[in-house]
């Protein structure tokens, strides 16, 4: 059935629609390299870390920079999702549902294009799909943990740490008594717990976000629409970088969107465009839940296309008939009527966002336009070359707006809102003032040094059962910085360079975290009291695409494309780091190898009911 959706979606894009549509002004095409691609990774190159001897048995230090030919080729599988406004995230693994498997009246699958299918890689949204035997494509090796919960407690030992060592260096502290080192220590507590306390009110960025929005209200929209150099500007610019500023998470959202809505309003020109342009802006940054691009690749507009096409086929051949009554005509059927309402539910209601029901005019307009100039045709041939324009003004003519990838993950929020992330100050406070108390009072030798090691010891295993809980949060998808495209990235091999820093810039780069608590730990063991944690692990991965910028993609088989490069890893943490030379940064375990990605689907979002 996927070999016929592919087939089918290839055979919508390669037609040409004969209604020729002028594409809107502002409007962005959806990437031509969306959708869900699959496929692997050959690594035959690993840097070496042994010493070997030469035929005079004499020692040859490889340059553990450079990775050199293996004996054999470890397989990877890859799996890479692409959206519509062409960011890219890595996937451990995705499962492709039906939504309207068993509609019809017998029960069995029901299967008429790619818009019945979903894309899911959230668990615990498979409830909301029917009961069916389902796809899913999976790879063992990716296991993305969310660094930024245990960031959140890396901040506060570090905070307790350097400011118990603060206090504690203080000349004029007298620690004679154990009476004295108890008015220390309290004394000491004062003033980090309070400092913990703001690192804990920080770190909900959610809610920071969700008031900084409610903020930015309509007001301060049409002040920026009169006048981009308005007061109003400058204070929200203020608060944003509070945001930012205040916070180890480093927000930068809220500043972003005051930037954009800015940029977007000079960018118009006429004043009704500086309206749209505005809201619409600020819309896409307050729909964290995606909910616009959701709808436009969801089965409700899907199913509204091929419905109004058939109707298109139909009111067509009336008598007299024009492109503006044949579009009532498709406006008048339920599955148009329903596709609406939904539009009007994805809206951001505190802005003016009309970018669901702009898209559903669009659409409609195209299909109607397209059954106008071909009516002298058949009502089969007016249906079919209606849904092709509809398709193609929703791939060509609908915006996509770029996801905002610091937007914290479900399980980062639900992290931070816990009792015991909460409650962890008062105890994290009293551990590293206790610490550095004890060790200068007991060790006549102290030094800064001394102190602050003993201080974030103190603190970490303050931390155990929050780190343990932290290191559970997971993420679905890893975002990856740079371009999917032919010629993106520099795919030579390190072996072939002179130096390894001849490597020109990545095409796609993407940083794992695995804190040394994760339950996937590969240094963890259940029954082995030595080994209840682990080392905290970085994979560094990087891929580089063949070809020049430009380039169309490779065919693997009819309505299948293909895209090939050079896939890399670096990883810190099974191992003492190395350098080449020193001096230079560490380097970790390195390889690399040959990708081969097809895509599988076009569907250009994920989790998408």
């Amino acid at each position: 059935m996927r070999a016929k959706s592919i087939l089918k979606i290839r055979f919508l894009a390669a037609v040409a629609v004969v209604a020729l549509i002028a594409p809107l002004k502002g409007m962005s095409q959806a990437s031509p390299y969306r959708g869900l691609w699959v496929g692997s990774a050959g690594l035959n190159f690993v840097n070496e870390f042994a010493i070997p001897l030469d035929e005079n048995n004499v020692k040859i230090a490889p340059d553990p920079a450079v990775p050199t030919p293996t004996f054999d080729r470890a397989d990877l599988r890859l799996i890479i999702h692409v959206n519509g406004a062409g960011q890219v995230s890595l996937l451990k693994d995705v499962a492709i549902l039906n939504r309207a498997y068993g509609q019809n009246t017998n029960g069995l699958a029901v299967f008429t294009s790619e818009n019945d299918i979903a894309l899911v890689t959230d668990p615990s949204l498979y409830s909301g799909f029917p009961p069916q035997p389902a796809m899913r494509y999976a790879s063992a090796v990716y296991d993305f943990g969310d660094a930024n919960t245990t960031m959140a407690l890396d901040a506060m030992a570090e905070m307790a740490a350097q400011q118990a060592v603060a206090f504690a260096t203080n000349a004029s502290l007298v620690l004679s008594t154990q009476g004295d080192r108890v008015t220390a220590r309290n004394d000491a507590i004062a003033i980090i717990e309070p400092l913990l306390i703001d690192i804990v009110d920080n770190a909900d960025v959610a809610t920071s976000f969700e008031l900084f929005i409610a903020g930015f209200d309509t007001t301060a929209i049409s002040a920026i629409i009169n006048d981009t150099t308005d007061p109003v500007v400058a204070t929200l610019t203020d608060k944003a970088e509070q945001i930012r500023d205040q916070s180890f998470y480093g927000d930068t959202r809220a500043l972003d969107m005051v930037n954009a809505v800015v940029d977007a309003v000079d960018a118009a020109a006429v004043p009704a465009d500086r309206f749209k342009a505005a809201h619409h802006t600020a819309s896409s940054f307050a729909d964290v839940k995606n909910l616009y691009q959701r709808f436009i690749s969801g089965t409700v507009v899907g199913s509204m296309i091929s419905a109004a096409a058939v109707e298109a086929g139909t009111a067509a051949k009336q008598a007299a008939v024009t492109a503006p009554e044949i579009e009532l005509a498709m406006r008048a059927i339920p599955e148009t009527v329903g596709a609406l309402t939904n539009a009007w539910q994805a809206k951001v209601q505190m802005y003016s966002d009309t970018r669901s029901v702009d898209a559903v005019d669009t659409i409609l307009t195209a299909m109607s336009e397209s059954a106008f100039l071909n009516k002298a045709l058949t009502s089969a041939e007016i249906t079919l070359q209606s849904e092709l324009s509809g398709r193609s003004a929703l791939a060509e003519m609908v915006a996509r707006y770029p996801l905002l990838v610091l937007t914290p993950t479900a399980d980062y929020n639900a992290f931070v809102t816990t009792n015991t992330f909460s409650a962890t100050p008062s105890s994290v406070a009293y551990a590293a003032a206790d610490a550095a108390i004890n060790e200068r009072a007991t060790n006549p030798l102290y030094t800064t040094l001394s102190l602050y090691a003993a201080a974030k010891v103190a603190a970490l295993n303050s931390l155990q059962t929050a780190y343990n809980l932290a290191a559970r949060a997971m993420r679905t998808e890893l975002p990856m910085a740079g371009v999917f495209a032919p010629g993106s990235g520099d795919p030579r091999p390190l072996i072939s360079l002179i130096q390894p820093a001849d490597l020109g810039p990545a095409g796609l780069q993407a940083r794992i975290y695995l804190p040394a608590s994760h339950p996937t730990n590969p240094f963890r063991h259940r029954r082995h009291p030595d080994h209840t944690t682990g080392y905290d692990i970085e994979r560094v991965i990087r891929l580089d695409f063949d070809g020049m910028s430009g380039d169309s993609l490779e065919a693997a088989g009819f309505g299948v494309d293909r895209i090939t490069g050079t896939y890399r890893e670096e990883i810190f943490g099974l191992h003492k780091p190395l350098t080449a030379k020193s001096g230079e940064n560490p380097v970790g375990l390195r390889t690399e190898g040959r990708f081969e990605l097809n895509r599988v689907s076009f569907i250009d979002t994920l989790n998408t009911r």
